[in-house]
């Protein structure tokens, strides 16, 4: 949605600084321009985000002088040597960091860091807000946020013009003074603004009242919806209201299609017999169906004969349990339905809400895949296998590589894990340009499996382990020359109908044992032992 860009001036005459700093990568859309120099002349302190000063002869006077000057959220840094440390006395309240030469690079890395993430989270906190207030104010209807207290913390555009009020008005002030009312005339009212409230706080859920009250000079009928607000800890810390002024209704389903137009989803009100009666604009704009082309009919008119899709063909229906979810190219949306009951609790319809889950469902899917996905090589794991080998039989001619490195742990003991961690990531990745991702599986440590269904030509697992060595040979070893590290493969095949995946693996593991004694860099097929005499 944005992208800015940081100017990051740093007063000083040595490079050190700059180098270090410049090391560190800007976060998501940032981007950023480093200025270095040893005098303060010709700085527009204001066009700084973020001031470091990193120069002997910067004193308490120039660090006020900036501190002044800059804007109210760049943040100002200062280092010290130890024989300046009583300076600190002077200025450390003006100074968002501190940082002590001599640098301990990574230390200082670090904390860069942490302010160019806290600028992120004030520009992302900031486009929130504005989100906030362009959504509220782009609604005709009266939206508000109250403290527990009924101080109101924020309205739109609609609630000042109904209360004749400003934003500045009416920040933090109560209903007497907002809508021009005194507490007599409140109490001699209709009015239940003040109690509704109340029972929102009690019951802690979403509810719906029909509100009278005096806007300009006259009694209007609000048709109002109040949510509690809650904080990190599930407690009540406000509420917030939506009011639709339904004065003017002259009967129901006008009031009704007024509110269904007022949901951000899409809706569709069927009578008892599941026939159409209404659809919302937001269902016609997501289903690109007109009332017209569904009043009257059927719900089944909505659905393909095959029950697989909608008409449209543009969603695909699945279901999950007691969930139906339509899922398109790029939105997932539950439906969620309700019987509709007259005023004696007989049945006259229903209707049906389409949510948008796009984002859950994508969190789902993710975790689902980070549970099966390795962390470091981005390979199926153990535990994917398993869930491979539950539910997927092993068929006749399945082919079972077990690929293991060779000195691997000479490596970690040499050269350090990270080092090993790059000949895992590097093999992982020459693994995937052999073999199909869906057939590899990291094991643990440094051993890997790969499963290859229906191998009618034995020696296609011989070409495969050829080709996978060759690789080794010239990619790993060129790039990790400086380790003894290579690669010994074990190769088993279902021939005879009779294994299952344990014995397949029992048996790959005997061939691995055998290419790792035969001076390893090598592979071997598992050969069924030669009866005795």
């Amino acid at each position: 949605m944005y992208h800015r860009l940081l100017k990051i001036f740093i007063l000083t005459d040595d490079p050190l600084l700059a180098a270090l700093l410049q090391d560190v990568s800007p976060r998501e859309q940032f981007s950023h321009q480093f200025l270095c120099q040893p005098h303060e002349n010709g700085v527009n302190w204001k066009s700084c985000s973020v001031i470091i000063l990193d120069s002997p002869v910067c004193g308490s006077a120039l660090i006020q002088k900036i501190h002044e000057e800059k804007a109210d959220a760049t943040p100002l840094i200062a280092s010290f040597t130890t024989d300046r440390l009583p300076l600190l006395a002077e200025v450390h309240d003006l100074l968002d960091q501190i940082w002590i030469r001599p640098f301990a690079g990574k230390k200082v890395q670090t904390s860069f860091a942490n302010i160019l993430q806290g600028i992120k989270k004030h520009e992302d906190a900031s486009l929130t807000e504005r989100y906030l207030d362009t959504l509220m104010d782009s609604l005709p209807d009266l939206i508000w946020f109250k403290d527990a207290r009924g101080a109101h913390l924020k309205v739109n555009n609609s609630f000042c013009h109904a209360v004749e009020k400003t934003k500045e008005q009416i920040q933090g002030r109560g209903h007497y003074y907002i809508w021009g009312i005194e507490p007599d005339e409140y109490a001699q009212g209709e009015y239940i603004c003040l109690e509704s409230e109340e029972i929102v706080l009690n019951k802690k859920e979403t509810c719906l009242f029909d509100e009278t009250v005096k806007c300009h000079d006259e009694l209007r009928k609000f048709k109002t919806y109040k949510s509690p607000v809650f904080d990190s800890e599930g407690e009540v810390i406000g509420t917030v209201g939506f009011a639709h002024d339904v004065t003017d209704l002259q009967n129901l389903m006008i009031e009704l299609n007024i509110l269904l137009e007022c949901l951000p989803f899409a809706v569709m009100v069927t009578d008892k017999e599941k026939n159409i009666t209404l659809v919302n604009q937001k269902f016609s704009d997501i289903f690109l169906l007109k009332l017209g082309e569904l009043t009257g009919r059927n719900i089944d008119s909505f659905i393909d004969e095959t029950q697989n899709c909608t008409r449209s063909k543009r969603w695909i229906i699945e279901r999950e349990e007691e969930v139906t979810l339509l899922l398109s190219k790029n939105r997932v949306l539950k439906i969620h339905d309700e019987k509709l009951l007259d005023i004696f609790g007989v049945l006259a319809g229903y209707i049906y809400l389409f949510l948008d889950i796009s984002l859950e469902y994508s969190y789902k899917n993710k975790l689902l895949m980070d549970a099966n996905t390795d962390h470091l090589t981005q390979l199926n794991n153990r535990r994917s296998l398993q869930d491979f080998m539950r539910k997927t039989p092993c068929q006749h001619n399945t082919a079972l590589l077990l690929a293991d490195l060779d000195n691997f742990k000479e490596v970690n003991d040499q050269f350090g894990h990270d080092e090993g961690d790059r000949i895992l990531v590097a093999f992982s990745t020459l693994l995937q340009e052999i073999f199909p991702a869906k057939s590899l599986f990291r094991l643990g440590g440094d051993e890997f499996a790969i499963i290859l269904p229906e191998v009618e030509d034995h020696g296609i697992p011989r070409q495969y382990a050829e080709k996978l060595l060759a690789g080794f040979d010239t990619t790993i070893l060129r790039d990790f020359a400086h380790t003894r590290v290579s690669v010994s493969i074990g190769i088993a095949i279902d021939v005879d109908d009779s294994e299952n995946f344990g014995e397949l693996f029992k048996r790959a593991d005997i061939a691995l044992y055998d290419a790792k004694n035969s001076g390893k860099s090598a592979y071997k097929f598992w050969k069924k032992p030669a009866r005795l005499p």
